[in-house]
């Protein structure tokens, strides 16, 4: 039989026991040290002195992300990260009680420092060279090389004008750490020697094909009386005297040059009619064009295929015959065809044929 002071002495023992314990879990701290900057490649101990303390030793320590640092599990590693970290350190005491802190290595703004991308620009142009994250208010200076060309060589951004490719160095100091060295280049893109061809004169109502030729990428205008207005050879068709004008580019497409070409015209009322189109859908020769036809509004046609079957007939032709016969494609043929100018001159017959 166990005696009633045996029980309340084993009671308060107990209750000792439980107090003496959450009293040190509660007393356990942590401290993962004060944060810190650091230069490029630099390194620093972190943790603090000491890194725990209370509780009930011995401690565990744990420490995230483990990238950069010598060790994971120590009180005081050295941490050398390649950017900006905030390092968690857990401590688990003997009791089991957890407690977390953090420390931050920051990289010295230096670390953010650049030259830029390199680039490319047209002759006589400009670029901005120099990174993003080239601050001016934390203490760093700033020293181009070559700095003839430039707007200011002390700039953090400053502006390129070269009259040739060139590679710039910088070279930004600070406070406390090396040196940072960094490269660019701009890139000058030749220009172009855009030649729109050589002047030309036809007869109102025929076709001139334009000879463009020195650079990539064209745009030709006046367009209106163009067919593909965006290569090289595109036919005119004015009624009337054009100067058309180039626009060439290199094969980048960032450096123009220009040029121009004059197509004279000498007024005629003759009809010319063209032997072939290609109606295929690819906005070139799709329809059937008879110069000058507009002059004759009272104008009647009619096509038929080899056998005599009447395909097509208008009245008041418009260069609009697509090659369809009741809405349908007609083959690749020659068909024959009788226009009627509709001013009691003569009838005119030939031949006209459909490519596909």
């Amino acid at each position: 039989m166990v005696s009633k002071s045996y029980k309340i002495n084993y009671f308060y023992l107990i209750l000792f026991s439980l107090f003496i314990v959450n009293s040190v879990s509660a007393q356990l701290s942590v401290n993962a040290g004060a944060d810190q900057t650091i230069c490029p490649s630099g390194s620093a101990n972190i943790g603090g002195s000491p890194a725990a303390m209370g509780g009930l030793a011995p401690y565990t320590y744990s420490w995230s992300p483990t990238i950069g640092l010598n060790q994971t599990n120590g009180a005081n590693p050295i941490a050398s990260p390649t950017a900006t970290t905030s390092y968690t350190l857990t401590v688990t005491d003997d009791t089991g009680a957890v407690k977390t802190d953090v420390v931050i290595i920051a990289m010295s703004p230096i670390y953010y420092i650049n030259a830029g991308r390199d680039t490319s620009i047209c002759v006589a142009s400009f670029a901005g060279i120099g990174g993003n994250n080239n601050v001016t208010w934390a203490g760093i200076n700033y020293s181009w090389s070559p700095g003839a060309e430039l707007n200011d060589s002390t700039l953090n951004n400053p502006v390129a004008s070269p009259t040739q490719t060139t590679t710039y160095t910088l070279t930004a100091t600070i406070a406390g750490c090396p040196a940072k060295t960094d490269f660019v280049t701009v890139v000058i893109i030749p220009t172009p020697l855009i030649n729109a061809g050589n002047d030309t004169t036809i007869n109102e109502g025929e076709t001139a094909i334009l000879c463009g030729s020195g650079g990539f990428n064209y745009i030709w205008t006046p367009q209106n009386t163009l067919t593909y207005p965006y290569t090289a050879n595109p036919d005119a068709e004015p009624i009337v005297t054009t100067t058309y004008y180039l626009y060439g580019t290199d094969a980048s497409n960032k450096c123009p040059a220009y040029d121009e070409v004059t197509v004279y015209i000498i007024p005629n009322n003759a009809v010319v009619f063209y032997n072939t189109f290609t109606p295929n859908g690819d906005g070139n020769n799709d329809t059937w064009y008879i110069g000058n036809i507009y002059k004759y509004p009272n104008n009647k046609l009619e096509v038929f295929n080899r056998y005599g079957k009447l395909v097509y007939k208008a009245s008041s032709y418009i260069n609009n015959w697509e090659g369809k016969a009741f809405g349908e494609d007609l083959p690749s043929a020659t068909y024959f065809y009788i226009m009627d100018l509709g001013d009691g001159s003569k009838t005119f017959h030939g031949t006209v044929t459909i490519v596909r």
